[in-house]
């Protein structure tokens, strides 16, 4: 009885299965159109975050103290190098040109005497001598009444007041010279960029390499710079070197002190690029995927940007040469039947 029961239950089986094989199940296509990524080289860029410095910077004084009789110029001025900007008391250069010319009129009469043989040369050379301790005591006075600028600059500040007294004391300024001194000259075209490179990117740069220069406070200018200085040391704290940027300052809207973003391209490379719409970002989170197109069907892919160019943007996680969606992407989920349609 058991034999009979399953030879009655396998033809009902095998009926079965021949009209399920009969029922066809029908695709539905999602009209898209697609790109294609390329590959071409290109060059990244690092942003490093500095501070504007003047170029060159003197608090200028004298190494003698005195009082300041005059400034010839405004604070905002700009002097030419070798221009006098400051003149101190002069009674003690007084006193040693007078001094000076004494001695000077007795040692020519001295060296007419010793022409005739009327002096012996010790005689000659004891007034020769004073003579030149003399010229010596007045150049340095004159150098030490006097404040003369040794380069092309502005005028930033007077530290001191016409009628006080010059004394050797430290002025303060936070990230300044902080040198003794009675006007500051500051050199403000150009500027430097002082930046930190961290040390796996310091074998990357060079002196005289151009790098992209951008202030906040000048938003609507980029300037142009070229790396100028590498510290040859790491701070042991940082593991960073400063690096100086010199920026081309012509219009005079960058000012010491200011914030610095300068941007330093890396080496050529290649990648992979991919039209900017064809990227669809998972909502709700930062992640960036494409959907690649095989044999009609549409593969959710993840990818990361790596830099952008226009229209286009350098990936990672695609290949050279492989299909995107570009216009209905929005309609896709991860193996969706396409249907690419042609321009």
């Amino acid at each position: 009885m058991k034999k009979a029961y399953i030879l009655l239950i396998f033809p009902l089986l095998v009926a079965c299965g021949n009209k399920e094989s009969k029922v066809s199940v029908e695709k539905t296509y999602t009209e898209i159109k697609t790109d294609v990524a390329f590959e071409k080289s290109y060059s990244g860029s690092t942003e490093y975050s500095g501070t504007f410095f003047a170029n060159k910077e003197a608090n200028l004084g004298t190494s003698m103290p005195g009082k300041i009789e005059k400034y010839y110029y405004k604070p905002g001025t700009f002097v030419k190098s070798g221009t006098l900007l400051v003149e101190l008391s002069s009674e003690v250069l007084t006193q040693a040109l007078i001094e000076f010319d004494a001695i000077k009129k007795d040692f020519d009469r001295v060296s007419r005497l010793k022409e005739k043989g009327s002096i012996s040369e010790i005689e000659f050379d004891h007034i020769k001598a004073k003579l030149d301790a003399a010229q010596v005591k007045t150049d340095m006075l004159k150098k030490n009444t006097t404040v003369v600028a040794p380069f092309d600059g502005v005028i930033v500040e007077y530290l001191l007041e016409e009628g006080e007294n010059f004394f050797f004391t430290l002025n303060i300024d936070p990230g300044y010279s902080n040198t003794s001194g009675i006007v500051r000259l500051m050199q403000l075209n150009p500027l430097k960029a002082e930046i930190q490179v961290n040390e796996q990117d310091i074998s990357k740069i060079h002196t005289g390499q151009e790098v992209i220069v951008k202030c906040d406070a000048v938003s609507d200018k980029e300037y142009k710079g070229k790396i100028s200085y590498i510290k040859p040391i790491l701070s042991t704290n940082t593991r960073t070197a400063s690096v100086e940027v010199e920026v081309q300052n012509t219009d005079g809207k960058i000012m010491p002190g200011m914030f610095a973003r300068v941007f330093i391209e890396s080496i050529s490379q290649t990648g992979v690029f991919i039209p900017l719409n064809s990227i669809y970002r998972q909502p709700g989170t930062p992640e960036d995927y494409v959907f690649v197109i095989k044999n009609d069907t549409a593969y959710k892919t993840r990818i990361s940007r790596i830099k952008s160019d226009g229209e286009f943007v350098c990936v990672s996680g695609i290949e050279n040469g492989v299909t995107v969606a570009v216009e209905g992407k929005n309609k896709l989920n991860d193996g969706t039947f396409v249907k690419v349609i042609k321009d």
